[in-house]
């Protein structure tokens, strides 16, 4: 049985894939939000955004994406390093097909032209680079680092061309203070924080409204039990939720117990 009919869904409510639509904007993600916005609009060199795995990091970034494509006056893209270990190169080709820069048959030096020839283009235009750099704590290589830095330094008459946002798991901070010119860049460091319990009953609600229901499927000790074993890890609660209305559906649960979100999470070794 889809659970979406029993209880009555227009669309899922705890999808595993980062929605920009729906960014609970909680006292933990509506400050890191603002704080992020305030480095991109006042063009500051270097952001920090980091917390622990299901954080919700990716969806953050992807609602910040969002916003600033409504600015004309803004150039922005999204980067995600989904593996370590990558070098100079590979980071560059990367960055220039975010850039809109054609890297066939370039070189090294030829790549790095065009992408800084880009940027003071855009600036020209009266438009600010923002590239959103996600998983970033899997920058370790030094070169990379190296351009990074690089790319922070170039400014025309005063103005920066471009602000980098990285976000990604803690060690993110402990890398870039590997290379102290780098670190001496960032303009702020973000800790994106678990959810407080009353933030994961109003998390819980607001994706259940957005999903086209106007009433609680969870009873109050549901989502207790929900807090409980998830911790306040926004992945780990659309996890739970996820499965403990299928099992809800699956026993004609209208709302969700607490014996049934008990039940799921012991299924899924979440003690």
């Amino acid at each position: 049985m889809e659970y979406e009919t029993f209880y009555g869904f227009k669309r899922e409510p705890f999808s595993d894939t980062p929605d920009p639509d729906l960014f609970y904007s909680g006292p933990e993600h509506s400050r890191a939000f603002i704080k992020l916005l305030h480095i991109i609009r006042k063009k500051r060199a270097l952001g920090i955004l980091t917390g622990e795995i299901g954080c919700g990091k990716t969806t953050l970034s992807r609602k910040i994406l969002n916003e600033l494509k409504k600015d004309e006056n803004i150039h922005a893209g999204l980067m995600i390093l989904t593996h370590p270990g990558f070098n100079v190169d590979w980071f560059l080709t990367r960055l220039a097909q975010l850039l809109n820069v054609e890297t066939d048959s370039f070189s090294h030096s030829e790549i790095i032209g065009e992408i800084t020839n880009n940027l003071f283009r855009l600036h020209q235009e009266g438009k600010h680079t923002i590239v959103i750099i996600d998983e970033a704590n899997n920058i370790t290589n030094p070169g990379v680092m190296e351009e990074i830095r690089g790319l922070l330094n170039l400014e025309l008459t005063g103005s920066r061309l471009i602000t980098i946002i990285l976000s990604g798991m803690p060690e993110l901070i402990n890398n870039i203070r590997t290379n102290p010119s780098l670190n001496q860049r960032v303009s702020s460091i973000i800790r994106l924080s678990k959810l407080s319990l009353n933030s994961t009953r109003e998390y819980i609600r607001f994706r259940v409204k957005q999903a086209g229901v106007d009433k609680d499927v969870f009873t109050q000790d549901a989502i207790d039990s929900i807090y409980n074993h998830s911790k306040g890890v926004p992945r780990l609660i659309n996890v739970i939720c996820d499965n403990a209305l299928l099992e809800g559906a699956m026993f004609r649960k209208n709302p969700v117990d607490a014996d049934i979100v008990n039940r799921v999470c012991e299924e899924m070794g979440l003690g």
